[in-house]
């Protein structure tokens, strides 16, 4: 782990360099936000959640199996309607890839599929002086849908989650989806809740030429803080999932906490490292129970 830990520190200290504010690595950046694309490490939640992509080493403490993983998401632009309305309604098309050289739970999947995020009703502004309009609402419900169709490369299988949840958002201090930002208006936070249900149809998770077909029902909490803005980041995500059918052999409650820590230097906030602990039951392994820790190369737009 300590050899990992120097590697990634000197590949990083001999490239940050490279992100000067001429570099045409900015310049493809700001394009590439500019068309709506995005770099992460999944999208399974808010478009607007900050986990990034990454190169991962990873420990595990439940056996002495050591992995490496890649874990990278990239939205594809994405398709605006409602336009010039109240509300807001977003469809982009995402595509994600995942492979784990794990000999527990070796990993290599392709996956593609269409999200939405639907806000009915417009949010008032915090800021606007009282004798002009303010119309909507202090904090709106935010309607979310991810579809994820898979190829399991690893088990020449196909793979399929649904996913609907229910979040909220406002431009009000201290509620949910709320950018708090400093006196310096450096952006320092945010947090979204998430109530949601799942359908998930998964061949030979636990047995060969055996499909386990079940729903889930999940509350998630989702928050990000930077410590030192555009340069620390520390990220919770905390999920706990209970299936609601009876015809699978997994363990029916399912709770998970990820916690991460990631170093962006010359706050350029695209590419760092980071350190990342997992511990509960892990949808990326299986469902079975894990506790893993992890230094990453991180890379996000």
């Amino acid at each position: 782990m300590k050899n990992i830990i120097i590697i990634l520190l000197i590949i990083i200290c001999t490239s940050f360099k490279t992100f000067g504010q001429d570099s045409k690595l900015i310049k493809i950046k700001n394009w590439l936000t500019e068309n709506k694309f995005a770099i992460r490490q999944t999208f399974d939640g808010s478009k607007n959640e900050n986990k990034p992509a990454s190169l991962s080493y990873h420990e595990n403490y439940k056996t002495e199996n050591d992995f490496i993983n890649v874990d990278l998401a990239i939205k594809l632009s994405e398709l605006e309607l409602l336009k010039n309305k109240n509300a807001i309604l977003i469809f982009y098309p995402k595509v994600e890839w995942h492979k784990s050289n794990d000999s527990t739970d070796v990993k290599n999947k392709l996956e593609g599929g269409i999200n939405f995020e639907f806000i009915p009703f417009r949010l008032k502004s915090p800021n606007l002086p009282s004798d002009l309009p303010n119309k909507g609402l202090k904090i709106s419900p935010w309607f979310q849908g991810t579809s994820s169709y898979k190829r399991n490369f690893i088990n020449k299988v196909y793979e399929t989650n649904l996913a609907f949840q229910l979040s909220l958002v406002s431009n009000y201090k201290f509620l949910p989806g709320y950018s708090f930002k400093d006196k310096k208006d450096n952006f320092r936070g945010r947090y979204y809740p998430y109530l949601g249900i799942e359908y998930n149809h998964l061949p030979d998770l636990i047995t060969k030429d055996v499909t386990e077909e079940f729903s889930t029902y999940f509350i998630r909490l989702y928050t990000e803080v930077w410590i030192f803005p555009e340069t620390l980041q520390l990220n919770i995500d905390g999920t706990y999932r209970e299936i609601i059918q009876n015809d699978t052999l997994l363990k029916k409650s399912l709770p998970f906490l990820s916690s991460s820590i990631y170093l962006y230097p010359g706050k350029q906030e695209s590419l760092g490292i980071g350190f990342e602990y997992n511990y509960g039951y892990d949808t990326n392994s299986k469902f079975q129970l894990v506790q893993i820790s992890s230094i990453k190369l991180v890379w996000k737009i």
